[in-house]
């Protein structure tokens, strides 16, 4: 397996999540919140991968959903981009941790990235993403990527195996 195949793998996992979550989970509501899996991808790939990947797979997967969202373009990409590369900065020089602590961490910066993307999107004039509601939905879709995080984060591995190998 070359490094290649890595990138490869990566660009596969990125599509098939981005079409997983916008046919099948944004139809699994709880109390009227979907799963907020691409910014748990973003997540993840800063916990396996450090800043850079987890920079550049919020970016790709922000960007797809960017291009399906009616939202201001680029807001889903800058969020996801930063959350992704901030929490690879923080697993790279602080938490290097077990298992339990990168799920816990995945579901806190899912909370605090749908807060940003709240406050940061009426600040640039998108109307009602900062509601009574928000606080609802960060504990609920905090909790489904405190579930999705152990998937994904075992999918990242999977996909950058040789890529992770050549960095120890």
């Amino acid at each position: 397996m070359n490094t290649a195949s890595g990138y490869v793998r990566s660009a596969l996992f990125l599509f098939t999540v981005l079409v997983l979550h916008l046919t099948l989970f944004s139809d699994l509501r709880v109390f009227g919140v979907a799963p907020e899996v691409p910014l748990a991808v973003a997540v993840t790939a800063g916990l396996v991968g450090g800043p850079q990947r987890g920079a550049t797979a919020g970016f790709v997967i922000g960007l797809g959903m960017d291009l399906y969202l009616p939202t201001l373009f680029g807001l889903s990409a800058l969020i996801y981009t930063v959350w992704g590369y901030a929490v690879g900065l923080l697993e790279e020089r602080i938490i290097r941790s077990a298992w339990w602590i990168n799920v816990l961490v995945a579901a806190v910066a899912t909370a605090g990235g749908l807060l940003v993307y709240a406050v940061l999107g009426e600040l640039l004039g998108e109307a009602n993403l900062y509601t009574e509601h928000l606080y609802v939905v960060m504990g609920v879709a905090a909790a489904y990527n405190l579930v999705l995080s152990l998937p994904l984060l075992g999918m990242w591995r999977w996909s950058w195996v040789r890529l992770l190998a050549e960095e120890s």
